[in-house]
């Protein structure tokens, strides 16, 4: 018998690597769940069943590397993945994107409330445009270096050569003459078999540490929901319109639960071509500090005094200099509820656009300049006293986008939830409280049915409008008989 060496597999990945530059970064990781798919007999002809349990059976067999905190690695991506999430998110890569934002697939409940799934005729054609073609160039998964690591502890005939790993794939998967030929390809060879013993965790684990694949400087985007708008989006196109006017980034204010932290993700994944380890996501709180976001002086590991650190600001900086003709993204949330002014320091005067790239020193003596592509996204609460101290001069290098709550995201987030008789209650209630307080319509995302509803009441609603109307005990009196005069229930 032979077996996938650890050379075969440190150089087929750096090969999917090579790979994933000339594609859809984002959109090319769904090969994988779409293999998932095929693997289960899901295809054009029929409803079959499909459930989230099938994705992780599809991921422990193939992805899974160790027991760990990141057990399972996606060899499309590159990135190591953690145990809830071994593609981001499987059912949102279904959900979300094959049927809802691709319409690659149909999905709907059987008698027995089982997950149904069907492909939809037209998915050979979805899968190559959103996912393999790139700047109109279209390029095919190359079927030899995905294969030797979804078999990389698989024992092969001592007769079998590595150019038949691609029939390999194509049995296990189901894959018909068509979908093979469509999406794969088997001109990017890898290294001949040369091991006859199976690698050990620890071995593919070194093979991919090896590959040198892995960013090392990439925070955790395992939380990241997957990028479902596409470059029509009103406000994707809004924001590159204010990048293209010369600022260095973009605002989103409104009040709590109008998107503007589920949009701030969006527009980063889609400036960055879906590429989440180009984006780096953090949140400010009252304690946060020029030395959390730029550097600060840290106890040496010695514990004998202290030395000069870099945070993940300035860490950024010097990665997004190896590749300036990429697109790197700061997301901050909640950008009000520190001092940005305080936080940014020398980099608020040098990351306008008519100083990016200019040399300056920071309190270390450290010599930077801010590369011309990173961009700054934030959200801020419109309705938290922070906004009243940003600093004017940090105001003016970010423009401002405003959210505000809207019936149409509403209705949308309300379809195929609730009976009509319902969501025309809460409907109306959503229109009749925005001239007492700006309401956000995400806030009513979770409800499904009456009791529901009188739940989102007894423990959010109510509360929000307390706080509010501390001091208008007759307003907040006026929205709760509203409430339940237009809902029919008695709340208090």
């Amino acid at each position: 018998m032979k077996y996938i060496s650890h050379n075969q597999l440190a150089e087929s990945l750096r090969l999917l690597s090579s790979f994933r530059s000339t594609v859809h970064s984002q959109g090319v990781q769904h090969i994988l769940p779409l293999l998932a798919l095929r693997r289960r007999g899901i295809d054009t002809s029929t409803m079959m069943p499909f459930a989230e349990s099938d994705d992780f059976d599809f991921f422990n067999e193939y992805a899974r590397i160790a027991d760990s905190e990141f057990p399972y690695f996606d060899p499309i991506a590159g990135i190591f993945r953690i145990s809830t999430h071994p593609h981001s998110n499987v059912a949102t890569a279904r959900k979300g994107t094959f049927f809802r934002s691709w319409h690659a697939a149909a999905s709907a409940t059987d008698g027995d409330g089982r997950e149904m799934w069907q492909l939809d005729p037209n998915y050979l054609k979805i899968i190559k445009e959103k996912a393999l073609t790139k700047g109109g160039k279209v390029s095919r998964v190359p079927a030899l270096p995905l294969s030797a690591f979804l078999f990389r502890k698989r024992g092969f005939p001592d007769s079998f050569t590595t150019t038949q790993l691609g029939e390999q794939l194509k049995t296990e998967f189901k894959l018909t003459d068509e979908e093979y030929s469509t999406l794969f390809e088997e001109t990017t060879k890898i290294p001949e078999f040369d091991s006859a013993t199976p690698m050990s965790d620890t071995d593919i684990v070194a093979a991919i540490e090896d590959s040198g694949v892995v960013p090392k400087l990439a925070e955790d985007t395992s939380s990241f929901q997957d990028l479902s708008i596409d470059e029509n989006d009103e406000i994707l196109k809004k924001v590159r319109l204010l990048i293209g006017d010369g600022y260095a980034g973009v605002v989103f204010v409104g009040p709590p639960g109008t998107s503007k932290s589920w949009y701030a993700v969006q527009i980063a994944l889609a400036l960055v071509e879906g590429d989440s380890s180009r984006v780096r996501k953090i949140q400010f709180h009252k304690s946060f500090q020029y030395e959390d976001f730029i550097e600060g002086l840290f106890p040496n590991p010695e514990g004998s005094g202290f030395e000069w650190q870099e945070r993940l600001m300035l860490r950024l900086i010097k990665e997004a200099e190896k590749a300036l003709g990429v697109t790197y993204v700061v997301l901050i949330d909640e950008l009000s509820r520190s001092d940005p002014g305080r936080v940014f320091g020398e980099l608020l005067t040098y990351m306008e656009p008519s100083r990016i790239g200019e040399v300056f020193l920071l309190a270390s003596g450290r010599e930077i300049s801010v590369p011309p592509n990173i961009i700054f996204l934030a959200t801020m609460n419109s309705r938290d006293k922070g906004v009243l101290d940003i600093d004017d001069a940090f105001d003016r290098r970010l423009a401002k986008i405003e959210f505000k709550p809207d019936e149409v995201i509403l209705n949308s987030l309300l379809n195929h939830k609730i009976d009509d008789e319902l969501r025309r209650k809460i409907v109306g209630f959503f229109n009749w409280v925005q001239s007492k307080y700006p309401l956000g319509h995400t806030f009513f995302r979770i409800v499904h049915d009456q009791d529901g509803l009188e739940r989102l009441w007894d423990t959010q609603l109510r509360f929000v409008f307390e706080k509010q109307f501390k001091y208008e005990v007759s307003v907040y009196d006026e929205i709760r008989t509203k409430f339940g005069e237009i809902t029919g229930l008695n709340v208090s």
